[in-house]
């Protein structure tokens, strides 16, 4: 797994606030060796695998402490991880994963969100931990389905979390159905096809969080931008993108639970959002993408 930390600044051209940075995690692995799947221990590589998606104590399973830890009258110090599992199913296993929406709820998003997403090729559900094993054995069940899974990431709140969806650069052809309902597209040369995730506390109930993902075109171009950070001028490649914004939720979830992003019906059409950014060939094999993520808060200490 390739990860990096870099300034997300503004294209205008403003210099970056320090606090601005955005982590990189690739949610491909190729020829990687299995590891250990408890998603709570400490970094380790990503490793992808044939074999069952998850066992009992995985970043999907209930944490019991979780809530009177955070309603303690101390008022304890959080941090916040984002657990992420990403699953391959072959094409041909549709009917097989279908099973797996008995156990998730969409009416989290308003009806035109979920027109909107499935009408440019993407589906999202929320599950809860204790839904956790239909779920995993529904998915354990599917022949050749793969694994990858990554040590649970920290970011401060609000930090941006990029998912790198390709194995490498392509050229590709991108179209989205916006909300007019008119069908755009263009052509990016050599990109990358990112997921854009981050999390904040819901203001209302200090138990939820909210959660924001949003796909994004990433294009390496030639030349330098010059960046004025805390530590000085630094030189960085140039970068052109596009956020898809009408493919990007919005969601508020409680303790235990977790978001699915997946493919719907319409990401068989060439080139439309879902289609290109969860579908992929290993091996001569089409699969789709299934991408699990739970945000979850930990206790690390206490106010003075």
């Amino acid at each position: 797994m390739r990860a990096h930390r870099g300034p997300a600044c503004d294209r205008s051209g403003a210099p970056c606030a320090p606090w601005l940075i955005t982590a990189l995690l690739v949610l491909v692995c190729t020829g990687c060796e299995l590891a250990s799947t408890n998603w709570l221990q400490p970094a380790r590589p990503v490793a992808e695998t044939h074999e069952e998606v998850e066992d009992a104590d995985t970043g999907f399973t209930p944490i019991p402490v979780f809530h009177s830890e955070l309603k303690t009258p101390e008022k304890p110090l959080l941090a916040y991880e984002l657990a992420i599992l990403h699953i391959l199913v072959p094409r041909g296993q549709e009917a097989a994963v279908e099973k797996i929406w008995n156990f998730l709820r969409e009416d989290a998003l308003d009806a035109d969100t979920q027109l909107r997403l499935r009408q440019n090729g993407l589906r999202v559900g929320v599950g809860h931990a204790e839904w956790w094993e239909p779920i995993k054995a529904a998915l354990d069940a599917i022949e050749d389905h793969k694994v990858t899974f990554a040590t649970p990431v920290r970011l401060p709140i609000g930090f941006p979390l990029l998912l790198e969806l390709d194995v490498e650069p392509r050229e590709q052809t991108l179209f989205y159905v916006g909300r007019d309902g008119i069908l755009t597209g263009s052509t990016w040369p050599e990109s990358r096809n990112v997921l854009r995730v981050a999390y904040v506390p819901d203001p209302h109930d200090a138990d939820q969080v909210i959660l924001f993902a949003v796909p994004e075109v990433h294009r390496r171009v030639d030349g330098w931008e010059w960046i004025w950070a805390e530590a000085g001028l630094r030189a960085d490649p140039r970068r052109s993108m596009q956020t898809f914004d009408v493919a990007g939720i919005t969601v508020t979830l409680a303790p235990g639970e977790f978001v699915l992003i997946a493919p719907s019906e319409n990401s068989r059409i060439y080139g439309l959002l879902g289609g290109a950014f969860l579908t992929r060939v290993s091996q001569g094999r089409h699969y789709y993408s299934y991408v699990f993520l739970r945000p979850e808060a930990r206790h690390v200490g206490q106010h003075d």
